[in-house]
């Protein structure tokens, strides 16, 4: 990463760049002016005993450090604002473009641990912001203005500090090597502490169940003292390339007297001047610091940049296609897909069309593929063989956020968000509202919760029974009413009588356009028009339910 990019990236914010770039021009002329009026101050004021000027001199030179100050307020109120920006809209723009993933990149490492990734580059990167690189231009300029001052006060004086600037440079290029391999360090660091953290959140259960506290509190010390340890390292550089910069300058400017002191004893040089460019030339140290050390944090942030790059660069799923599916559904086709995960075969090369009005029930024992076919229709993962026809185009074609539109679903594992039960089913989008009786052993159980529909679900719905959760992902499923039902064994935590009148609101609800349901229950079997019966990842059976015609196996 270079200045460049970070000119890239604030390029969205130019108005208020430019507003810098006048403070700058301002803040400079008053660096180029203020050691004049501080000589003559000295010269014709102090030293020639006139107080009148000594009174003029310093309220004008209050005036313009005023001023100074004032600019400089106004330009970090508009870095405030830059960054502020800056950091929200890349943050926004980092979740957007991680919910709207490929899911298999979730199989490699879990959304937090993806995510999370991102937000630590991306507050990495902010640090460049906070440590006033964006107001690089009045850095620049001021250390322009301030050397003009400074050659104009006497040359002589001014390339002897020049010749202060190499010797800075290379003690910079010798600390700017060595944050980057620090910074690489620390975000890896982060980054292992982010996927050790999303194991802990999906296991504190089995944490509580095998007494795994105190281990897990060790292994968060070893990441904390970890982290720590490069936070300090990179830390301890910088405060080195601040001593031996300040060092360097204690030298020359020190060094200064005696050359002055040789200036003077020829009439070269006023005492006056000798004491304005020795207080001033800070305002040239300063910037050239600033300049220094941004260009130390550019190296320290560059693999957050890079991760960052590589996190954007991940491919979406397919949201820009203008192409909708139909209103209606006519067929869903599945032609010779397979699906091979890590050299294990979960689908081979099966087929089989659905049609609309159909209610199909996929069944078979564990590991027989059921689930994934349901996935492959929801596009939460791809086929690696063969393709899925919808109305007879690829559905990969289709607007994803479109084609999910088509599908209400009830998955094995429900996930409630925090809110309200009422809120779980609506997504904030009216007030649950249900008329028919069928679905009243659903209705029925929601209202014996205390507070009904406004009863809190809790965090991922833990305040409620397994049931009562199932219950609730049918209603939604049936609140946001689509044209496909997926129902991934739905009633797993329901009751009996439970499960009888989910069979019967099954066999008689014809909302939807086609029914997908995957249960071990054979008492379901009878609510739905079609068997395809799996094992080992193949079709062994596909059969109609009561009629005489039957699918040919492919």
């Amino acid at each position: 990463m270079n200045i460049k990019s970070v000119f890239r990236l604030l390029k969205p914010y130019s108005r208020m760049i430019a507003a810098i770039i006048v403070y700058a021009v301002l803040i400079s002329i008053l660096a180029a002016v203020m050691p004049f009026i501080n000589q003559r101050m000295l010269d014709r004021g102090l030293l020639a005993g006139n107080i009148q000027n000594v009174i003029y001199f310093v309220f004008l030179l209050l005036f313009m450090q005023c001023s100074d100050r004032i600019l400089q307020y106004l330009q970090r109120r508009q870095e405030i604002r830059i960054t502020n920006a800056l950091g929200k809209d890349l943050k926004i723009k980092a979740l957007s473009h991680g919910l709207k993933l490929k899911p298999h990149y979730f199989k490699e490492q879990s959304f937090y641990k993806t995510i999370g990734d991102a937000l630590y580059d991306i507050s990495s990167l902010m640090n460049v912001a906070n440590n006033n690189s964006l107001i690089i231009f009045v850095i620049l300029f001021k250390a322009i203005g301030a050397g003009i001052g400074l050659f104009l006060l006497d040359w002589r004086l001014a390339v002897f500090i020049i010749i202060l600037l190499p010797l800075k440079a290379v003690v910079n290029i010798l600390m700017r090597n060595r944050a980057e391999k620090l910074g690489k360090q620390l975000m890896e660091k982060n980054k292992n502490y982010n996927s050790w953290f999303s194991d802990i959140l999906s296991g504190i259960m089995d944490i509580k169940l095998w007494n795994l506290q105190k281990q897990k509190c060790k292994e968060y010390a070893g990441h904390v003292e970890s982290i720590n340890k490069a936070s300090q390292n990179l830390s301890l550089l910088m405060a080195k390339n601040t001593m031996f910069t300040s060092m360097l300058e204690l030298l020359f400017t020190n060094a200064l007297y005696i050359l002055g002191a040789f200036l003077i004893a020829g009439d070269r040089l006023t005492f006056g001047e000798l004491i304005a460019f020795i207080s001033f030339a800070a305002y040239l140290f300063t910037p050239v610091n600033a300049v220094m050390d941004l260009r130390i944090t550019l190296k320290q942030v560059k693999p957050s940049v890079d991760g960052l790059k590589k996190y954007f660069s991940l491919q979406e799923e397919n949201y820009s296609s203008a192409l909708e599916p139909a209103k209606q559904l006519s067929s869903i086709e599945f032609r010779d897909v397979s699906v091979i995960f890590q050299d294990r075969v979960i689908l081979d090369h099966i087929s089989f069309t659905i049609h609309r009005g159909e209610k199909a029930a996929l069944v078979g024992e564990n590991g027989s593929g059921k689930t994934t076919i349901l996935n492959l229709l929801l596009r939460i993962c791809e086929p690696t063989s063969g393709e899925i026809l919808v109305d007879g185009t690829p559905l990969q074609e289709y607007n994803i956020e479109a084609y999910r539109r088509k599908f209400s679903v009830v998955p094995q594992d429900v996930h409630l968000f925090k809110g309200s039960v009422g809120d779980n089913i609506t997504f904030g989008n009216g007030s649950p509202h249900f008329s028919d009786p069928h679905l009243s052993f659903c209705t029925e159980a929601i209202e014996r919760l205390e507070q009904q529909y406004e009863t809190p679900a809790g965090s991922d719905g833990k305040k409620l029974s397994g049931g009562e959760r199932q219950k609730i992902a049918l209603l939604r499923a049936l609140y946001h009413q689509s044209d496909i039902l997926i129902l991934d064994e739905a009633t797993a935590s329901y009751d009996k009588e439970s499960e009888q009148n989910f069979d019967s609101f099954i066999r008689d609800d014809q909302q939807f356009g086609f029914y997908f349901l995957v249960t071990h229950r054979k008492g379901s079997l009878h609510s739905v028009s079609r068997i395809l019966r799996l094992s080992n990842g193949k079709i062994i059976e596909n059969t109609y339910q009561n009629s005489t015609s039957q699918e040919g196996l492919s």
